[in-house]
């Protein structure tokens, strides 16, 4: 839950632009509070006073990302990756579809449009314990990535992560990597992307 306050009113030949600065008051709910807007959840604002209270249904424990449903709903940013990953508890219905599958993932660069596929064997926790290490590293450990880093240490924050094709964990690591070179021949990420091999 964010709550803004009116920092300043600019006139425009017909209308007005309103510059809102974010206040402090709730930040330990942002991301969190779960409101009951009423019939009102299309308008920009809320006023909330003593006529117009606004129920809340549920507050989220800290670090909530959101329900996972399913794997081909998965899209997270960095950002909300790093929350997820560094707030397990929060976020248990994800762990273990993550951490029990092997798959084949995209990171897309979305200030550049250049795309990465890599995957994840059974190993070391599956998807989830191979998006840890992103979490930790920022690259991977992949060359591309790493070069990204070491040009803009601020780089990895653009990246969008996804599921291509969920596989079972008990798959060989080479039938893995098959897959994987499938995918990279499909989008083009040696050619165009950010693949190196």
């Amino acid at each position: 839950m964010s709550v803004f306050k009116v920092g300043k009113v600019i006139p425009q030949s017909d209308c007005f632009y309103y510059e809102l600065e974010e206040m402090n008051t709730f930040q330990d709910l942002k991301f969190r509070a779960v409101i009951d807007w009423g019939k009102a959840t299309q308008s920009w604002h809320q006023n909330v006073n003593e006529t117009n209270k606004k129920q809340v249904i549920e507050i989220y424990p800290s670090g909530y990302v959101g329900n996972f449903s399913g794997y081909n709903d998965v899209l997270l940013s960095f950002v909300e990756l790093e929350r997820l990953i560094r707030n397990q508890d929060s976020n248990k219905d994800w762990y273990y579809p993550l951490s029990t599958i092997s798959a084949v993932y995209l990171i897309y660069n979305s200030s550049t449009g250049k795309q990465y596929v890599g995957s994840a064997s059974g190993e070391s926790g599956g998807l989830w314990g191979r998006w840890l290490n992103y979490v930790q590293t920022k690259h991977g450990g992949n060359k591309k990535l790493i070069e990204i880093y070491k040009e803009n240490k601020n780089q990895y924050l653009n990246f969008v992560f996804s599921i291509l094709l969920v596989l079972p964990k008990g798959m060989s690591k080479e039938a893995v990597i098959k897959y994987e070179n499938l995918y990279k021949k499909k989008l083009g990420s040696r050619a165009y992307g950010l693949n190196s091999n």
